[in-house]
């Protein structure tokens, strides 16, 4: 178990790096947020000696972000500022990276049943962060707004419980890494 101190850290810093990669987007900048993840995952990373079961979720996560906002753009359901092209840009993308390193800490605050608790929270919280990103100016949320906000929910109710079932898997006394 972390100390309290580490959890506050640790969610401080991924606040930050949430806010660098909305307000840059908002001004049509990956780079804000592009820094402040890497220097996040740098500290993050060397405070768990770089593990590498804490590797594997950051990459799954990334992975993940890449498929679920590059399919939510190619679907016209949002609009990107800072906008990467083929891909979602690097900043949305980034910031699914940062969210990876909070997953072990996430996993230790729900305790117990963490698929049900973590795809509840995924329904709540996902859309709130993308509306909190719309008002900022990171993003438009186009065409039918309930159904693309239903999109995103669904992501997170599956994306937050698949991330710890992988962590919980990976972090299994005797699983090779």
């Amino acid at each position: 178990m972390q100390p309290r101190w580490r959890f506050i850290a640790e969610y401080s810093g991924f606040q930050i790096v949430w806010f660098s990669c909305a307000i840059g987007a908002a001004r049509d900048s990956n780079v804000p947020g592009v820094v402040a993840t890497f220097l996040f995952l740098m500290l993050a990373l060397f405070a768990r000696r770089w593990s590498h079961r804490e590797i594997a979720i950051v990459l799954a996560s990334g992975l993940i972000g890449v498929i679920a906002e590059t399919s939510l753009a190619a679907t016209g359901m949002i609009r990107y500022g800072a906008a990467g092209g083929v891909l979602a840009p690097p900043w949305i993308i980034a910031l699914w990276f940062a969210f990876g390193a909070t997953v072990s800490t996430t996993a230790q605050l729900l305790r117990g049943s963490t698929i049900i608790k973590s795809a509840a929270l995924g329904l709540v919280f996902g859309p709130l962060a993308y509306a909190a990103g719309e008002r900022i100016g990171a993003l438009i949320v186009t065409g039918a707004t309930m159904q693309a906000y239903a999109v995103v929910a669904l992501i997170w109710a599956i994306a937050l419980p698949a991330l710890l079932s992988l962590q919980a898997v990976i972090n299994r006394p005797g699983t090779v890494t």
